[in-house]
């Protein structure tokens, strides 16, 4: 009897102690579960927090951009305006005060409208030949060891007088040089700067005394014709400067003519390597006086084209994202019209002749061509019935994509000559 009763109080004690390991057990078990979830729900929000930090700089940095890169002062034609996209993701809307821009819902910058007239002008498209004379002769090469390298002179240099005598020619530079004694007084431009510099002469086999600079007086080459002003008899062609072929760098302009040009063939561009049309100059056809070699292209006044019809100039908030055509001529059959894409505006260089990114859509041109080629430069596009800008460049490693220039930035680069 005793013994049994031992027996069931010893059973009760490990049962008791069993549930007693089970509730820790379950407890730990409980505990650590909730610490799993508590860390789970800790690290979702450091996730989330992350994410949202992350998508309030991007934010802030495509706000920041856009308010840093969209133009403030615009020209219309009317007391208001409207732009459905042309300055990429922002939006141009009508507000009480005037207009702002708009990303989807958020305002992030106001504009201001200055009432102008809207210029009208007549798209060409034509080829034409073009002659410029450099205002100094510029340095294209400088001899390793020779006088001019010791003593300053770089390429890129645009000399303007030797031992006191203007220069503007190869054969003026070489006369002067031949004054000097032992020594010639140089005068360059070199960016914005003007150096004074005294650079000793050596004599040629030849007796003739030299600096050891090789220069280049003018520069020639065959582009497109972007538009002519029927009010006030000037062009507008080329979409980008007259560049030096050795140095890249713009001829500074003493004066220049335009002639007729005829396209006699074409090399297609390709992937690294772009193409070319084909031409000469025709003589006895001067078609006008070159007055302005910039950046946006050249300018001057010319006679009028044969034919064709004006047509009003875009503003540059009127460009959009998608269908156009350029005029241009690639062969005999003169000029046509071809499909375009405006695929992007670029808003670091609203001013300059990248301005907006295109490609060349039409099968024809791209059979012709290969896409965009040298020669082209200059070719006007036209949207939505008004001239928007002109082909600038081809990008080398898709020959069918581009950049072209706004009709507006070369009318205002006109305005200022």
């Amino acid at each position: 009897m005793i013994i049994g009763v031992k027996r069931s109080i010893l059973n009760f004690a490990a049962d008791r102690k069993t549930a007693e390991n089970l509730n820790e057990r379950r407890n730990r078990l409980w505990r650590a579960k909730q610490l799993s979830d508590n860390d789970k729900m800790i690290r979702t929000s450091k996730f989330i927090f992350r994410a949202a930090c992350a998508a309030v700089s991007v934010l802030t940095a495509v706000v920041g951009y856009y308010y840093a890169a969209l133009p403030v002062r615009l020209n219309t034609d009317s007391d208001t305006v409207y732009c459905s996209g042309g300055f990429s993701a922002a939006v141009l809307r009508p507000t009480d005060g005037g207009c702002a821009y708009y990303l989807g819902a958020v305002p992030i910058k106001e504009a201001e409208l200055t009432r102008t007239k809207r210029p009208q002008l007549i798209p060409c498209g034509t080829p034409f030949g073009i002659r410029v004379r450099s205002d100094g002769v510029m340095v294209v090469s400088v001899g390793n060891d020779s006088p001019a390298a010791e003593s300053g002179i770089k390429q890129g240099d645009v000399i303007t007088s030797v031992n006191g005598v203007a220069v503007t020619t190869n054969n003026e530079i070489s006369d002067a040089v031949q004054l000097s004694d032992g020594s010639a007084e140089v005068i360059l431009t070199r960016g914005e700067s003007e150096l004074c510099l005294s650079v000793p002469t050596k004599k040629n086999s030849d007796g003739t005394l030299k600096i050891g600079a090789w220069v280049r007086d003018s520069a020639a080459g065959i582009g497109t014709m972007t538009w002519y002003d029927p009010q006030t008899g000037k062009f507008g062609g080329l979409g980008h400067a007259v560049s030096d072929v050795t140095t890249g760098q713009c001829v500074p302009l003493s004066g220049g003519e335009i002639t007729a040009a005829r396209i006699s063939g074409i090399v297609r561009g390709k992937k690294g390597e772009a193409g070319e049309l084909c031409g000469s100059f025709v003589s006895g056809e001067t078609m006008g006086k070159v007055t302005a070699n910039t950046e946006v292209g050249v300018f001057g006044t010319a006679e009028p084209p044969a034919d064709g019809a004006a047509i009003p100039m875009a503003f540059r908030h009127e460009a959009e994202c998608g269908r156009a055509v350029i005029l241009t001529t690639v062969d005999d059959g003169g000029v046509r019209e071809y499909d375009i894409e405006i695929e992007r505006i670029n808003l670091l260089d609203m001013t300059g002749s990248k301005s907006m990114v295109i490609r060349i859509t039409d099968p024809a041109l791209i059979e012709k061509t290969g896409g965009i080629v040298r020669g082209m430069s200059g070719s006007p596009i036209i949207q939505n019935g008004r001239l928007v800008g002109a082909v600038t460049h081809v990008l080398l490693n898709d020959p069918t994509r581009g950049y072209a220039v706004f009709a507006e930035s070369m009318m205002e680069e006109m305005s200022q000559q």
